[in-house]
């Protein structure tokens, strides 16, 4: 049965033109703690109604809810990243946000939302790394009232067991392949570390060994930018084959980056593919707006492996 929208029609595209390195965001509460997702993977926030059990799912799933005769797993934020839950009875204002990124939609259950913010990337920063497990938070906005960390729902999905992990790297590489991707440097970056590493292994076991990666656009036009500085402009062609971006990272975004690559002579034509979890023709059309080589789809390392053997001629 469908719901009535709480903030429904989300504007996804007021953002229009590309590499202007602005987004917006939605915050929202858990339990006393505000947190925030970009808009771009925003669908609706809806009351919630009806929860169906699931057996075997996770226990930070509360189970299926329908939404517009689709039927999507509720994920409860409390419990997967406190390990707590208020009883139903006590948190009759809860709301869902429906979120669709990795080519699937997913519910996730909040206190409630505050509003939706336009910032700058440079009122981003990247997390902090805290310990050994996986960050679910992949970057800090800093707003006037204090600071808002990004969840990072790819790798939240992805340990809840609701998205593929599988790497679907090339298999039986020919030698041959082997020797010649070695020798060529790719740079990657991500601000989610666990998909940042999963760029890497699947990269990695195709044969492309010769990686550098990064958490965040800056961070990566950074070392790209020093490499320029040499004297012989032929030294960058020799250290950076392909670059392979996330569209959201603090700082700078990938749509960014590659308008910055674009217009920079030593590094104009190097191949960039745009590695998203958002999956629109909104992004599809800032990509070309930047002169993205390629654009990929989160999680489909396979999909990249090829599109980077591809742009290089492998």
């Amino acid at each position: 049965m469908s719901q009535p929208s709480v903030v429904s029609g989300v504007d996804t595209g007021i953002l229009l033109e590309a590499g202007t390195n602005e987004s917006e965001i939605l915050v929202f509460f858990i339990g006393e703690n505000r947190f925030g997702v970009n808009v771009a993977k925003v669908r609706e926030v809806l009351p919630i109604a009806s929860v169906t059990s699931m057996p075997k799912s996770a226990d930070t799933v509360d189970g299926l809810v329908e939404i517009r005769e689709t039927v999507v797993p509720l994920v409860n934020l409390e419990k997967y990243l406190y390990g707590t839950h208020t009883p139903p009875e006590q948190n009759e204002v809860d709301s869902l946000v429906l979120l669709e990124f990795n080519g699937q939609h997913t519910a996730f259950r909040v206190r409630r939302v505050e509003r939706i913010y336009r910032i700058s990337g440079r009122d981003t920063l990247p997390a902090p790394q805290l310990g050994d497990d996986v960050s679910p938070v992949t970057s800090i906005v800093r707003l006037e009232d204090g600071l808002i960390p990004l969840l990072d729902f790819e790798s939240i999905t992805a340990v809840i067991g609701l998205c593929g992990r599988n790497l679907d790297a090339e298999a039986n590489v020919a030698a041959d392949d082997i020797t010649r991707r070695a020798n060529l440097p790719i740079v990657f970056a991500d601000d989610s570390r666990m998909i940042g590493a999963m760029v890497h292994d699947s990269l990695s076991a195709a044969g492309f060994t010769n990686l550098r990666g990064f958490v965040d656009g800056q961070e990566a036009w950074n070392y790209l930018h020093e490499l320029t500085q040499a004297d012989d402009p032929d030294h960058f062609s020799e250290q950076v084959a392909c670059i392979v971006t996330d569209i959201e990272m603090p700082r700078l975004d990938g749509l960014s980056l590659t308008k910055k690559i674009r217009r920079d002579p030593i590094m104009a034509n190097i191949p960039v593919i745009l590695f998203s979890s958002i999956a629109s023709k909104d992004n599809e059309n800032k990509g070309r707006q930047v002169n993205a080589t390629a654009q990929v789809s989160k999680p489909n390392y396979a999909n990249l492996v090829a599109t980077v053997c591809k742009v290089l001629g492998q």
